[in-house]
């Protein structure tokens, strides 16, 4: 009977020995590290394919993962330009879109931008592929790409995404200038009141009057929302669902103080697709 205990003493001590070797070995620790790589690699169910370059559309916040609850780190200017490494499906913000683009390498901490805030550069995205005369100010409004565009002797020096008209009240495209400013000003309806098209008296920090019928470049405090996109219906995380303008060129408050500086009265507007 002690012969027997000693023997099942010796077998659980053996047992406990081995127990402990694979605990600690190097092996272990090394398969338990993959696999906690692997988990955080997948964690927010990354889709890397080609790395591609973007621009921001508006002010963007940059954030330590895939929504809106996660710490903001930055915030990037519009058209500053970015470097998607990965999508990832994350929080909806507007218009259903639930990308979230990676713009630090994989192999670094991450660092997220929203999708509906970066669209792909292109080569002539520093001037969005528009010219202007060699010589004087001018401003050159994109339709197609909802962008600003501010030329000095032919020289790029500003850009800006904006708003133009919705369809029923499209922007017209041609030259025109700029026959008055103002600072501030309050826009009243042109149309009566119980027509759809009808808004209350609206303070104006900034504006410049291109057009004797009454279109303005402009600043808007009820958008918080520029860019491609925005003269249609879209949402707008701040003040709901939106469409274009009235026929206005409306953007950022920082932009269209920008503009009233430097534009003065004669200055060229183009206004083209």
């Amino acid at each position: 009977m002690r012969a027997n205990n000693r023997r099942f003493y010796a077998i659980g001590l053996l047992v406990l020995l081995i127990a402990l070797v694979l605990t600690f070995s190097p092996l272990s620790t090394h398969l338990s590290y993959a696999s906690s790589k692997t988990s955080a690699s997948s964690h927010h169910g990354l889709n890397a394919s080609s790395v591609w370059t973007g621009v921001t559309t508006d002010w963007a916040n940059v954030r330590t993962g895939p929504g809106t609850n996660y710490a903001s780190v930055t915030t990037y200017a519009p058209a500053t330009a970015v470097t998607v490494y990965a999508s990832v499906s994350g929080t909806i913000v507007w218009d259903g879109i639930s990308n979230w683009y990676r713009i630090s390498s994989l192999s670094s901490s991450p660092l997220y931008i929203y999708g509906g805030l970066v669209v792909a550069a292109s080569n002539d995205s520093n001037s969005g592929g528009v010219s202007a005369s060699a010589q004087g100010k001018e401003i050159v409004i994109s339709l197609s790409k909802q962008w600003m565009y501010v030329f000095q002797d032919g020289n790029q020096v500003y850009n800006a995404p904006v708003t133009s008209g919705r369809p029923e009240l499209a922007t017209p495209a041609g030259v025109y200038y700029v026959i008055a400013k103002f600072h501030p000003t309050t826009f009243f309806s042109p149309w009566p009141y119980g027509s759809p098209y009808w808004y209350a008296p609206t303070h104006i920090n900034y504006a410049l009057e291109w057009d004797a019928r009454g279109f303005f470049l402009h600043d808007s405090w009820w958008r918080t929302v520029y860019g491609p996109g925005t003269n249609v219906w879209h949402h707008d995380p701040t003040y709901g669902d939106q469409t274009g303008t009235h026929g206005c060129i409306t953007m950022p408050l920082s932009a269209a103080q920008w503009l009233y500086n430097w534009a003065p009265v004669g200055t060229k507007v183009k206004i083209q697709w």
